[in-house]
């Protein structure tokens, strides 16, 4: 299993892509939300839109799923081997479709609905997909907003959008080898995101295993993100690197 970043960015990003990645395993994959950007990051790893077999939806913010109109016009002009599955957690599904139905529903064939583009599975604990299970996680994102995480055991836990909680990530560490963490690394506190501050204070061998998602673009740059490598244990992501499980963990390009 592999987990490649095909955006790290926040909601504002220019220069690394909106927070995405793709896991790959078993001749499949699987997308962690579907921003925009991700054209661009796909086709710089050879891949088409038509080739992404899987995608789940960690919550509705514009950022995180503003290509999903893309790939789904994609892949009715080019088709794959199938329909995408769309894994959305179950209060999210109908709010979805009314982002997506302004550029789909209506065409030169005919009214098309949701079903029509994608094969879509609410989902409400987890799912499985060739055999491997992806536990949701509900977040602290923005209250009242439905929003979530992604559990992969042994392997990962990818965070989304969210406010650190301490007492999940303390549990989780124990049960997979790396946590993908958002961390938007801006001196300000935003309420609805975790800051460098808050994770500091979490136990070295707890740092360790955690990669930085999500930030500014301060840090794109050798000069910003090597100092910042000298002085924490804690690391950040960096788009189209990947993370290989079966390679003991070893980063690639």
């Amino acid at each position: 299993m592999k987990l490649t970043f095909l955006g790290c960015g926040d909601g504002f990003s220019v220069e690394q892509g909106h927070n995405s990645a793709i896991v790959t395993f078993a001749d499949t994959n699987l997308c962690i939300d579907f921003p925009e950007s991700n054209h661009v990051s796909l086709h710089q790893m050879g891949m088409k839109l038509n080739e992404v077999e899987h995608i789940f939806v960690t919550h509705l913010h514009e950022d995180h799923v503003n290509g999903l109109q893309k790939l789904a016009l994609f892949h009715r002009v080019y088709p794959g081997k199938a329909k995408p599955k769309l894994y959305v957690p179950a209060g999210l599904r109908d709010d979805l479709w009314q982002i997506l139905r302004h550029g789909l529903e209506l065409t030169t064939r005919g009214k098309r609905v949701f079903e029509d583009y994608f094969d879509v599975e609410c989902v409400e604990d987890a799912f499985e997909i060739a055999g491997v299970r992806f536990e949701l996680i509900r977040t602290q994102h923005v209250p009242e907003m439905l929003s979530y995480g992604l559990l992969c055991k042994p392997y990962f836990y990818f965070s989304g959008d969210t406010r650190l909680d301490e007492t999940y990530i303390n549990k989780v560490a124990g049960e997979v080898e790396t946590i993908f963490h958002e961390c938007h690394m801006q001196d300000d506190q935003l309420p609805s995101h975790t800051s460098l501050e808050e994770l500091l204070p979490l136990p070295e061998a707890i740092q360790e295993k955690m990669l930085l998602m999500h930030y500014v673009d301060d840090y794109v740059r050798a000069e910003a993100r090597d100092p910042f490598h000298g002085r924490h244990k804690l690391r950040l992501a960096e788009p189209l690197r990947g993370y290989d499980w079966q390679n003991g963990g070893d980063e690639s390009r």
